[in-house]
């Protein structure tokens, strides 16, 4: 069980909807992403689209949990992103006037050096922004929805449809939803979208004596601080690779990024990867299947699910059960041309 899972079901609970989870306790994705929540793109300069509306959501949607499973799940962080150069300087204050960013963007070039960290060229203050315990997230879902979930692979011969009705074993539903980032591949309804995948391979650090509550983007990384002086230091991009397993390779380019940032000593406590559901357009994608009006999809949603996911999850609720139109840059029906 991933976020979107997690925040479709949650929109149902609200709603006094009545549901059940299929969920075969594997580790997808969502369990060990790192569950930033920044809606700028600090490489180019921009928002992602929708930016503005999926922050202001999510952290209002995530709060709500919290506050529900009485658990930890949002960690606040600034992003320092450190500057590779003069124009890296330039094009950050530039990109800090813009009407979206600058509520985001501190403009101020701070060169107040950082113990550990390397900045040559200062570095400036990504505000809002921090980090989504996504295993906090979802365990805690768990542990208060207990009755809501059957925990085994999902069989879909036995899906059917009767009725207007789905069906699967002793369970009628009027919907289903199928929330499976990468899985989707093996589902017979939308196997054929185009989900192609992207690997990504992130490093667990022990780094003693930093005692940095931000998080450092720099280059293709980010270092986050995670608890008991640990540091989630990621991620790579692979869209080659589909198996799950960690690299040699990956690791080493890794340590050549975290070691072109930071002057302490590390361990490495960890190494793992994992495929997230990328689309072809980078658009995440919700909507129904062309030839069953009751079997929906909530997919794509990359590298920034923890951010999407109550969006997407409120668009196709809305949709479902209120009949109200959903924006067509998440529409599944864009990749009308690919006969799911």
């Amino acid at each position: 069980m991933g976020i979107a899972g997690v925040c479709y079901a949650e929109k149902l609970f609200q709603n006094n909807k009545s549901f059940c989870v299929i969920d075969n306790k594997k580790t997808g994705s969502s369990k060990i992403a790192a569950g930033v929540f920044n809606p700028t793109v600090l490489k180019r300069y921009n928002m992602i689209w929708n930016g503005e509306q999926f922050h202001k959501n999510a952290i209002t949607f995530l709060k709500k949990i919290e506050n529900k499973y009485k658990i930890k799940i949002i960690f606040k962080h600034d992003i320092l992103k450190i500057f590779s150069s003069i124009s890296d300087q330039n094009n950050w204050i530039v990109a800090s006037k813009r009407p979206l960013l600058k509520q985001f963007l501190d403009s101020k070039i701070y060169t107040k050096k950082v113990k550990g960290i390397k900045t040559e060229f200062g570095y400036g203050v990504v505000k809002k922004c921090g980090r989504i315990s996504t295993l906090n997230m979802i365990n805690g879902f768990k542990n208060k929805f207990k009755n809501n979930l059957l925990n085994e692979d999902f069989d879909f011969k036995k899906l059917s449809s009767h009725n207007q009705k789905i069906v699967y074993n002793n369970i009628v539903s009027e919907n289903i939803v199928f929330c499976e980032g990468y899985d989707i591949i093996n589902n017979p309804f939308f196997k054929k979208l185009p989900v192609t995948g992207s690997k990504g391979e992130f490093l667990i650090v022990k780094i003693s004596n930093f005692s940095l509550n931000k998080i450092i983007k720099r280059s293709s990384i980010f270092i986050m601080p995670l608890e008991n002086e640990h540091y989630w230091v990621g991620a790579t991009y692979d869209n080659l690779d589909k198996k799950n397993k960690p690299t040699q390779l990956k690791k080493e380019w890794l340590i050549e990024k975290l070691e072109s940032i930071i002057t302490l000593p590390y361990k490495i406590i960890d190494h793992k990867a994992s495929m997230r559901p990328t689309t072809i357009d980078r658009r995440p994608m919700i909507g129904f299947h062309p030839d069953y009006k009751n079997i929906y999809l909530l997919n794509g949603l990359g590298s920034r699910g923890i951010l999407l996911a109550p969006t997407l999850s409120f668009w196709l609720y809305n949709y479902i059960y209120n009949g109200l139109p959903f924006p067509e840059e998440v529409d599944l029906n864009r990749f009308k041309e690919i006969n799911i």
